[in-house]
């Protein structure tokens, strides 16, 4: 496993350049104090200590030190510090760059039996949307505080283990809102737009896909209509899970359908059922 953020050797060389710095805890990013300005390098990127003690949790297995930059920058520009932190948790999370399902830039496999530690697998792409897409999938997994659409569909047993059971009865629908929303909390964390949208526009029907992921991505980063999209930046925090809960049912994506029912039907069923 390689994880340079938590060798002894990156710990030793941290308490030699820099005194400890406290951590900002709030959903509010970029409020350092002093000693977290500093910057630290750490598998050939530069980060202050809060965004190193924040991204600890996150392990790889595997991967070379120019992708773990380039991944750990797009979760430095998407999520706040505290989110990170969440993320890792006392488990931590798994990352793996290679060769992925069929069609897909990326998986996430969900804590369940024969998959103790959650797990993210990305394609050797790292495009900037998928890397966000596959954390938002585990932040809606991890985050016991979302609630409406920003809350997992998944029903998550005592043990953090999926129920396998309730995923079985009710996989199409499951899926069908899951992927929605996360693609439109996605378009509302990444830095910049996405330079091609994600392959579930696949199943929004009215429009082109660069038509229908701007749109959203207007919408959920609070841009207007008339907005050049090469403008539109990024939210991170409570404000992405809270634009996120109002303006979903709005977006293109919300209209994907699976089985002949979009993914605002399917959550109302799965709803009804809980």
């Amino acid at each position: 496993m390689t994880a340079c953020d938590s060798t002894d050797a990156a710990r030793n060389n941290a308490r030699r350049r820099q005194s400890e710095g406290s951590y900002d805890k709030s959903n509010k990013r970029n409020k350092p104090t002093e000693s977290d300005k500093k910057t630290l390098s750490m598998c050939g990127i530069e980060m202050t200590r809060g965004e190193l003690r924040a991204q600890k949790g996150i392990r790889f297995v595997g991967v070379k030190l120019s992708d773990q930059a380039k991944i750990r920058r797009v979760l430095r520009d998407s999520f706040t510090q505290a989110e990170l932190s969440m993320m890792g948790g006392e488990e931590g999370v798994t990352v793996k760059v290679g060769k992925t399902p069929k069609g897909k830039g990326g998986a996430y496999y969900r804590k369940q039996k024969g998959q103790p530690i959650p797990e993210i697998l990305l394609d050797r792409e790292l495009t900037e949307d998928t890397v966000t897409h596959e954390f938002v999938h585990h932040a809606r997994a991890k985050d016991k505080s979302r609630i409406g659409y920003a809350k997992t569909p998944y029903r998550v047993l005592d043990n953090g283990m999926m129920d396998n059971s309730y995923y079985i009865g009710n996989k199409a629908d499951i899926h069908n809102i899951e992927e929605a929303a996360t693609v439109a909390e996605a378009a509302a964390r990444t830095r910049g737009p996405a330079k091609r949208p994600s392959g579930y526009y696949d199943e929004v029907k009215g429009t082109s896909k660069k038509a229908a992921y701007e749109s959203d991505r207007k919408r959920m980063t609070g841009h207007p209509r008339s907005a050049d999209i090469g403008d539109t930046k990024g939210v991170q925090g409570k404000a992405t899970i809270n634009r996120l809960n109002r303006e979903f049912p709005k977006t293109h994506i919300a209209t994907k359908k699976v089985r002949g029912r979009t993914a605002l039907e399917s959550y109302d069923i799965l709803n009804k059922n809980r």
